[in-house]
């Protein structure tokens, strides 16, 4: 049978519709008979709600509204969180600090290599302690965070000891 008449775009696109039409309706006819059809074994009537990615660097406010303080320990392989408790037992984890705000920060050489805790802006540091070479050995500075801090480092070892510091407004 050959035709004669070309079909029109119109014509194909309503063939293209009805067809996917009775496809979509031939797989949902599936099942029981009762329009329920039988549930996946993987299926479920429950909502899922969507998990927290871990790398999120934005924690929920609550968490830093209240942090003057922040602790970590010292070691090679990274930054360790101690305080405050969102970022406890987290390697290098992301803090938020509040512009304006003065924080005390601590430190505790925990593996007996140089380290030291500095805030950096995208190239220099803004505030850092003094070097710590004992094991053991701890330091406590303050700092008021200015619009300049983007993360903070140990200076002798900056690609392993670094984090993220994301600058909220009072």
């Amino acid at each position: 049978m050959t035709r004669t008449e070309p079909r029109s775009r119109r014509s194909t696109l309503r063939l293209v519709g009805a067809t996917a039409g009775v496809a979509l309706a031939a797989g949902c006819t599936e099942g029981t008979g009762d329009g329920e059809g039988v549930p996946d074994q993987n299926e479920s009537d429950e909502t899922v709600s969507e998990e927290a990615d871990e790398d999120d660097p934005d924690p929920p406010e609550d968490e830093w509204e209240d942090v003057s303080t922040l602790e970590f320990e010292a070691d090679t392989d990274g930054w360790i969180g101690v305080e405050p408790e969102a970022i406890e037992d987290v390697e290098n984890p992301d803090i938020v600090l509040y512009e304006g705000r003065e924080y005390e920060f601590r430190v505790t050489n925990v593996d007996g290599d140089v380290h030291n805790f500095a805030l950096w802006d995208g190239s220099d540091p803004v505030a850092s302690t003094a070097f710590l070479e004992d094991d053991g050995a701890s330091t406590t500075f303050e700092a008021e965070v200015t619009t300049e801090v983007e993360q903070y480092l140990c200076e002798t070892h900056p690609e392993e000891m670094a984090g993220a510091v994301e600058l909220r407004e009072e």
